[in-house]
C-alpha cells in the first residue's frame, strides 16, 4: 500500500472496504444473471427464431447482463475516483462518492456509487469550494460545495488522497498528466477539466464546433461525451445511432478502447469514405488511396498555390450550388418533348408526362421516377392494347356481318370470312407482341443515370462554361484529367455522393449524432453530404485549424460551417488548455504557431507541468544522425519511455533511418492503414501522427531545407512538435529551420 499522509486516511480506508464488498456480492449475483441471460438467449434461437421481438429482446437482456458484469469487474479495481460533500440549501449534508459506473447500495435504491455523467458530478468537474449549484431533469439544486477529494485507487488498493482546500488544484491533474502513454488513448474520467466538462454535457439538440488546440484532448472529450449522451438521453439515443468518423483505419484502433472502458458498445466507427462507400455500394467507383499531403508540400509555391485554389473550389458550397443547379437543368431536359402513343391511343401527352415526372414524382430520386414511369406505362400501354384488341374484334364483326349481307352463302364467302379471321388473329398477336418493345423504345429515350457519369458531364460543362483560368475551371479541367481511367479522388467522393441522392433512392440511416473527428480536413461539401446523409443529425466537430496541415483541401476557418451551411443550429466553442504537453515542449512548439499563426485562432495554454528541455542538435550528415538517434533513443528507453516516434518527411527518408538504426531497437513503420496500433519505436511521416501521441519524439531532421519558413510546413511541424508528451529533440542538418529559431 502507498504512503499516504492524509488525516482521512482510515476513514477513506473504511470506506473503500465496505464498497469493495458490496462489489464483489453484486458480481456474485450479476454474473449468475448473466449465465441465465445466456440460456435465455440460446433458447430464444432454438425455439423462438422466427420471433424477431423475442430474440431481440433476449439480446438486449444478454448485452445488459453482460455490460453489467464488465462494469462491476472495473469497479472492483478502481470503485471511485473521487469524494464531494453537498449541502443542499436548507438542508443537510451529503456525500457522494463519484466513480466510472454506478455501484447500488446492498436492497435499496440509492447508489453507493454515483456514475460520473449523472448531473451531480458537475459539481465535481466544474466546481470549486463555496456555493454552487448543478441542473437535474426536475429543476436546479442550489447548495454548498464543502469538500472535493481526489482520491486515487488501483488494482483495488488506495493510492492517493488529494483534497483542493490542501493542495494546489493541478496536484492530481499533474500526477495524472506525468504517466506514460500506451498502446490508446487514456482514460481521463477522473481529470476532466471545466472547458472539456462543457463539451461532454452540452446538450444533444445542438451542433458544437469545438476548435482545439494540440493536446487539449478534443478526441478523448468527444468519445466522454458519446458516453454522456447515451447515459442520459438513453430512452431516445441508442449506440447504434451514434456515427463516429476517424481519419484513417489506424487510429480507429488508436482510439478503440476507450469507449468500451466506459461502458459503451455498438457505436459505429470508420472513417468519411469508407462510411460513404458502404452507403453508395456499386455507384461509387474505386477511390484512390494516395494521400497527396507529402505532394502538395513539396510543390514550388506557384504550383501549389494553383493546386489549392482548385481542390479548395472542388470542396466549397460555390461547386456544391453549381452541380445543384446543373442536375436541376438535367433534370428538366429529362421529359421527352412529344406525346406519347401506342398506336392510336394517346397514352401520355408532353404535358401530362413533364407533370408526371417533374411535379407528381418530385419528392422521389430520378431512378425512381423513371421506375415510377415505367409501371404507369406499362399499365398504360396494356390498357391501350386492350383497347386495340377490343377494336380489332370489333371491326372483324362488322366485316363479318357486311360480307354475309354482301355475299351469298358458299365457298367465296367462307374464304373470305377465314381470311378476315386469320388476318384479326394475327394482328391480335400482333398487338400483345408490341407491347413489350414500345416500352422499351419508350425507356430507351430516358438517360442512364450513372452518378459518375454524371459528374463527368457535369465537370465537362463546368469547364466549358467556366473563364480561362477561373478556380472552377482549373477544378473541371483537373477532375476531368484524373477520372479519365476507372477510379476516383477522395475529392470525389462528396460530389458523386451529391449526384446518387439526386438519381437513386440509398439506405436510409437512422443516425442521430455523429461525432467528426480531425474536422479541419473535411471539406464544406463533404460536411454538406454528411448532413444531408444523417438527415441533420446533431454533430460534435473537433478540430484545429493549427493542424490544418490539409488545408489546400480542408478547412481554414469554421465561420463558413457554423454561419452558413450549420447557421442557426450550431455553436463553437474553445478548448485553449494543453494537457499532453510539458511546458518545455509546448513553448517549442508554439515559436511555430507564433511565427505563422492560424488567423482568428488563440494560442495553446500549457498546464502547468515541468519536464526536461528539448534537445536541438546538429548533425553534418547521415552517420552523425544515426549516431544521435540511437544515442536519445537508448537513454530515453532506459528513462522507461516507451513509445518513441521518429519522425521524417517522406517513406524514403525513414527506410534510410530503419538500415542505420541498429536491429535491436526493433524500430517498425507507422502504417495508417493497419488495423492494429503497436506501441515501441516507430518510425512515422510528419503527415501520418495526427491525432496520435507518444512518450517521445524525436524528429530526424528538422533542417531549413526540411521545413523551410511557409504555411504548410509550419503546421506540420507544429504537429509534430505537440505529439509527445514528455521529450522532444529535434536533430538538424547543418542549419535549424527558421521557424523554430
Amino acid at each position: 500500500m502507498a504512503d499516504i499522509a492524509h488525516p482521512a486516511l482510515r476513514e477513506e480506508q473504511a470506506h473503500l472496504a465496505e464498497t469493495l464488498t458490496l462489489v464483489e456480492a453484486q458480481q456474485k449475483v450479476s454474473e449468475e444473471e448473466l449465465v441465465q441471460a445466456r440460456k435465455e438467449l440460446a433458447d430464444a434461437f432454438k425455439y423462438d427464431r422466427d420471433n424477431r421481438d423475442i430474440l431481440e429482446l433476449r439480446n438486449i437482456l444478454f448485452d445488459r447482463a453482460q455490460q453489467t458484469v464488465r462494469n462491476l469487474a472495473a469497479a472492483r479495481l478502481k470503485p471511485y475516483f473521487t469524494r464531494i460533500d453537498f449541502t443542499e440549501t436548507g438542508g443537510e449534508g451529503q456525500t457522494y462518492y463519484i466513480g466510472r459506473h454506478t455501484v447500488m447500495k446492498q436492497d435499496e435504491l440509492e447508489p453507493e456509487v454515483v456514475d460520473w455523467r449523472a448531473p451531480i458530478a458537475n459539481l465535481y468537474y466544474s466546481g470549486q469550494i463555496g456555493p454552487m449549484h448543478y441542473v437535474t431533469p426536475d429543476g436546479e439544486v442550489r447548495g454548498e460545495l464543502t469538500l472535493k477529494r481526489q482520491i486515487g485507487i488501483e488494482n483495488g488498493e488506495l493510492q492517493t488522497i488529494f483534497d483542493t482546500d490542501v493542495v494546489s488544484k493541478d496536484a492530481y491533474l499533474q500526477s495524472v498528466l506525468g504517466e506514460a502513454a500506451g498502446d490508446r488513448l487514456r482514460d481521463i474520467v477522473t481529470s476532466i477539466q471545466a472547458e472539456q466538462n462543457f463539451v461532454i454535457r452540452y446538450p444533444l439538440s445542438r451542433t458544437l464546433v469545438v476548435q482545439g488546440v494540440a493536446g487539449s484532448g478534443k478526441t478523448t472529450i468527444a468519445l466522454h461525451r458519446i458516453a454522456y449522451l447515451l447515459y442520459t438521453f438513453q430512452d431516445t439515443l441508442a449506440p447504434e445511432h451514434v456515427l463516429i468518423l476517424a481519419p484513417n483505419p489506424l487510429f480507429l484502433n488508436f482510439i478503440a478502447g476507450v469507449l468500451p472502458d466506459l461502458g459503451v458498445e455498438k457505436v459505429r466507427q470508420t472513417t468519411f469514405q469508407l462510411f460513404v462507400a458502404d452507403w453508395l455500394d456499386d455507384l461509387l467507383p474505386r477511390v484512390t488511396q494516395e494521400d497527396l499531403t507529402d505532394r502538395v508540400l513539396n510543390m514550388p509555391d506557384e504550383e501549389r498555390d494553383r493546386f489549392t485554389r482548385l481542390m479548395r473550389f472542388k470542396g466549397s458550397m460555390d461547386m456544391a450550388r453549381r452541380l445543384s443547379d446543373w442536375l436541376d437543368r438535367i433534370e428538366t431536359r429529362m421529359p421527352p418533348d412529344e406525346d406519347i402513343r401506342f398506336g392510336p391511343v394517346t397514352l401520355f401527352t408532353a404535358d401530362r408526362l413533364r407533370a408526371f415526372l417533374l411535379e407528381d414524382e418530385k419528392p422521389f430520386p430520378l431512378n425512381r421516377r423513371i421506375a415510377e414511369f415505367r409501371k404507369e406505362l406499362t399499365l398504360r400501354a396494356r390498357d391501350a392494347a386492350a383497347k386495340v384488341k377490343e377494336w380489332l374484334k370489333a371491326e372483324t364483326d362488322r366485316r363479318t356481318d357486311a360480307l354475309r349481307a354482301a355475299l351469298p352463302e358458299g365457298e367465296e364467302r367462307r374464304l373470305r370470312l377465314v381470311k378476315l379471321y386469320h388476318s384479326r388473329d394475327q394482328r391480335l398477336k400482333e398487338t400483345d407482341q408490341r407491347v413489350k418493345p414500345f416500352i422499351e423504345s419508350v425507356m430507351a429515350r430516358f438517360p442512364a443515370f450513372s452518378p459518375l457519369r454524371l459528374y463527368r458531364d457535369f465537370c465537362a460543362d463546368l469547364l466549358a462554361e467556366s473563364p480561362d483560368g477561373s478556380d472552377a475551371a482549373l477544378a473541371a479541367g483537373y477532375t476531368l484529367e484524373r477520372i479519365a481511367g476507372s477510379r476516383v479522388d477522395p475529392e470525389d467522393v462528396a460530389p458523386i455522393a451529391l449526384i446518387a441522392m439526386r438519381t437513386h433512392e440509398l439506405p436510409r440511416l437512422d443516425t442521430r449524432h455523429v461525432v467528426v473527428d480531425e474536422a479541419q480536413d473535411f471539406s464544406m461539401m463533404e460536411f454538406l453530404l454528411l448532413s444531408r446523409m444523417t438527415r441533420g443529425a446533431s454533430m460534435t466537430i473537433v478540430g484545429d485549424l493549427m493542424q490544418g496541415i490539409r488545408s489546400w483541401r480542408g478547412m481554414t476557418d469554421w465561420r463558413p460551417l457554423t454561419e452558413e451551411l450549420l447557421a442557426g443550429k450550431a455553436a463553437q466553442h474553445q478548448l485553449l488548455t494543453s494537457y499532453r504537453s510539458t511546458i518545455e515542449i509546448m513553448s517549442l512548439a508554439l515559436r511555430v504557431s507564433k511565427k505563422r499563426p492560424a488567423p482568428g485562432q488563440e494560442g495553446a495554454k500549457p498546464v502547468l507541468r515541468h519536464g526536461p528541455e528539448p534537445e536541438l542538435t546538429a548533425f553534418r550528415n547521415a552517420k552523425e544522425q544515426a549516431v544521435q538517434l540511437e544515442r536519445i533513443i537508448r537513454a530515453w528507453q532506459a528513462d522507461g519511455l516507451s513509445a518513441i516516434a521518429v519522425i521524417d518527411r517522406t517513406d524514403a527518408q525513414l527506410r534510410s533511418i530503419a538500415q542505420a538504426l541498429p536491429e535491436d531497437l526493433r524500430a517498425h513503420m507507422l502504417d495508417v492503414n493497419a488495423a492494429q496500433y503497436e506501441a515501441g519505436l516507430l518510425l512515422a511521416r510528419a503527415s501520418d501522427v495526427k491525432g496520435f501521441e507518444f512518450d517521445g519524439v524525436i524528429i530526424a531532421n528538422a533542417g531549413e531545407k526540411r521545413f523551410p519558413d511557409r504555411e504548410l510546413d509550419a503546421k506540420l511541424l507544429y504537429v509534430c512538435l505537440t505529439r509527445p508528451l514528455h521529450r522532444i529533440a529535434c536533430l538538424y542538418e547543418k542549419t535549424l529551420t527558421p521557424l523554430l529559431a
